[in-house]
């Protein structure tokens, strides 16, 4: 009798002892919600991004994409680039991402002029540039909208002033997800970008006049793209600096238009640009294929034919032109161009050919050795011949 007792005794310590332990858990854990919640709250009074945002992330990826530039206009040395991107708040209209990169570019160059008139030139010197670029976009209610600009410096062992220029300033708004109306300065709409010129990786070579040359303008563009095909037509200022396409007055508007497919293994761009102006009408029509060979080798050809007015008067011309790129290994590739380009009524002939070897292992670093022959030969009553060589080593720094 007296063992039963003292048991029920001890189970009952036990149960004591067992709540006891329990609600000292349930307090703890009770402590511990409080202060969690507490936690909470502090956070959410202390934003981490301006007011009306929610999230702020960086990183590194492709340039995005700007619709109605063409690959041509879009192409730079520069790496990866730096993304920012504000997404917005349920109540927000939008998100905006802001892009930037560049590179900074350093050549050792040599040219070599035989004229037959001036005689005999060689010089050395060193090539140097800056860039940068920014591209911002934002998703509005009527569609995207934003703007790239390029910022560029030049400067050599002759001129190391490093003047800065706006080489892209462009806008747009993509109005529809085919449909974008784009304005501002930037290359010419007529240029293709295929061949000798369009498509070499060409630092410091690229100087034969084999191609049609319409430099950059100053802008309208409508532009419409739908799965690999596109098309665009451009208002474009015909008074702009470096255009093959010149006008002897003060004001002259040049059209352009573009029909192009880009396909993973064939490419193709028709092109055509037209000078109106008061005695001084130009045209240029050309022609541009592409051909990728995986990952063994690409083929890009270009020609076309156009007529130019200046102070010496009406010139009509033909071009046609290629260039083969060789992959060697996957940091190496070795590129190849030839073109030839004739103006029948001046009697002056352009050959050229050039060649590249360029080592890339990383995207943040590109070296290349480069060189060039430019022969130019006049037939008419001025004769004259002129053969220039060019070779250069090139390195390009990028972010």
């Amino acid at each position: 009798m007296k063992m039963i007792k003292m048991a029920l005794l001890g189970g009952a310590a036990l149960a004591v002892t067992s709540i006891a332990a329990q609600a000292d858990d349930l307090a703890d854990l009770k402590a511990q919600i409080e202060s969690l919640n507490a936690r909470v709250a502090s956070m959410e009074a202390a934003p981490s991004v301006p007011a009306g945002y929610s999230l702020l992330t960086i990183g590194e990826g492709q340039a995005h994409v700007v619709p109605g530039m063409s690959l041509e206009e879009q192409a730079s040395f520069a790496g990866p680039v730096t993304t920012v991107s504000v997404l917005p708040t349920a109540d927000a209209p939008a998100g905006t991402t802001i892009e930037w990169s560049g590179y900074v570019r350093a050549i050792i160059g040599y040219i070599s002029t035989d004229d037959e008139f001036i005689g005999d030139d060689d010089d050395i010197s060193i090539y140097g540039r800056g860039r940068l670029n920014m591209t911002a976009k934002t998703d509005t209610a009527v569609g995207e909208i934003g703007v790239r600009l390029r910022l560029e410096g030049n400067g050599s062992s002759v001129d190391v002033d490093f003047p800065v220029e706006m080489e892209i300033a462009w806008g747009w708004w993509a109005m529809t997800p085919e449909l974008t109306l784009g304005g501002g300065y930037n290359g010419s709409l007529g240029s293709i970008g295929f061949g000798y010129d369009g498509a070499c990786t060409c630092a410091f070579i690229d100087n034969a006049n084999v191609y049609e040359l319409e430099g950059d303008a100053v802008q309208m563009r409508l532009s419409y793209a739908s799965g690999p095909m596109s098309a665009g037509i451009a208002i474009e200022d015909g008074t702009a600096g470096g255009s093959e396409l010149s006008s002897n007055e003060d004001s002259a508007m040049r059209f352009a238009g573009e029909i192009a497919y880009a396909g993973d293994s064939f490419s193709g761009e028709l092109s055509a640009l037209f000078l109106a102006a008061d005695g001084d009408d130009a045209f240029n029509v050309g022609l541009g294929l592409g051909f990728n060979l995986g990952d063994i080798a690409s083929i890009s050809l270009a020609g076309g034919i156009g007529n130019t007015s200046d102070n010496t008067g009406d010139l009509d011309y033909y071009f046609v032109n290629g260039l083969a790129s060789m992959n060697l290994s996957d940091s190496a590739h070795a590129e190849v161009g030839v073109g030839y380009k004739n103006y029948e009524d001046g009697d002056f002939e352009v050959f050229g050919v050039m060649a590249g070897l360029y080592y890339h292992p990383v995207d943040q670093l590109l070296i290349g050795l480069e060189a060039e022959y430019v022969d130019g030969e006049n037939t008419g009553s001025f004769g004259g011949d002129e053969e220039t060589f060019f070779a250069g080593l090139t390195t390009i720094w990028s972010f």
